[in-house]
């Protein structure tokens, strides 16, 4: 089996013209086609056929091309890991989380102690809990930090370990009329207007507390990054309801009292690929999270007492 054949194939598919094949690849015409032949060779049916002008595969073809595409996106990816260790010396490992999850787990203290530690480039990419389960899935991260696995039944590919468990608060400003209320009934909260952290852990466990307290809240912008949640909180006289690790980046400047009615939680796990092919790597990835977690934790009660 050749890969190139392979790759060929998934750009026929695409760009259906056996020219533009040999340009994407920089080869000439014939080469193209003389593997298009042999790939028909190997698999014993056609998989071509020419209509209009046009290169379109045939029923077997697009058999055929489910298995390529995967071929081809785990070649490229062995490419990218096997290029960072020829650069760096040691080989990759990606982790990838939502911005909450980043900002309690992955402190400075985190990084300089797996630095120390592991003889491996770590690489950090944030974003939306569903686009990096799919990535994990596909195998182009190694491990998801984040706190939405409601269904860990629906993932039976998947090892998931909780980490951390961190209280939400209400974040104001001190200018904000609600600041000067020592006892804050929930319902009070509809009149004003909310900064929602796009991050569906927290939403999930909000959910659960609207019901509980029968409170539905305004949300008027939503944002993935806590940064700019407590940026409109500081600068546009909004609320926002976020874990309490988050106090710790304002200082003195906003108010953060716990969230009025039932008390709730965002709740943290970790999740990577059964067949990772260095589980004991894993794990000692996940120690030094759940102490990273636990310290993070440990830091932010002392800002919500303080």
């Amino acid at each position: 089996m050749s890969i190139v054949r392979l790759q060929i194939l998934v750009l026929l598919d695409e760009l259906k013209k056996v020219t533009a094949v040999a340009e994407e690849i920089g080869v000439k015409q014939p080469t193209v086609s003389f593997h298009m032949k042999k790939l028909e060779e190997e698999w014993g049916v056609p998989l071509f056929e020419i209509k209009t002008g046009k290169v379109i595969l045939t029923d077997p073809g697009r058999m055929l091309l489910r298995y390529a595409v995967e071929i081809d996106r785990l070649y490229k990816e062995a490419q990218t890991r096997f290029q960072s260790y020829r650069d760096h010396g040691k080989h990759g490992f990606v982790i990838g989380c939502t911005d909450a999850a980043s900002s309690l787990l992955f402190g400075l203290d985190w990084r300089q102690q797996s630095a120390e530690q592991n003889p491996i480039r770590i690489q950090l990419l944030t974003g939306r809990h569903s686009e990096l389960l799919e990535q994990l899935q596909a195998g182009a991260i190694d491990l998801l930090v984040s706190g939405s696995f409601a269904n860990p039944d629906a993932l039976p590919q998947l090892q998931i370990e909780p980490l951390a468990q961190e209280r939400l608060l209400l974040f104001m400003a001190a200018s904000h009329p609600l600041a000067t209320q020592a006892a804050l009934p929930p319902y009070k909260l509809a009149g004003h207007r909310f900064v929602e952290l796009a991050d569906a852990s927290l939403q999930d466990a909000l959910r659960g507390w609207e019901l509980q307290e029968k409170v539905t809240l305004p949300y008027e912008w939503s944002t993935d990054r806590m940064d700019l949640a407590l940026s409109a909180v500081e600068n546009a006289g909004m609320l926002a309801i976020l874990p309490a690790f988050a106090a710790g980046r304002t200082g003195d400047r906003l108010l953060h009292p716990p969230l009025p009615g039932q008390a709730v939680s965002l709740k943290l796990a970790a999740a990577w690929r059964s067949d990772y092919w260095n589980p004991a790597f894993v794990q000692r990835i996940m120690a030094q999270l759940a102490r990273g977690g636990a310290k993070a934790v440990e830091t932010s009660g002392a800002a919500e007492q303080a």
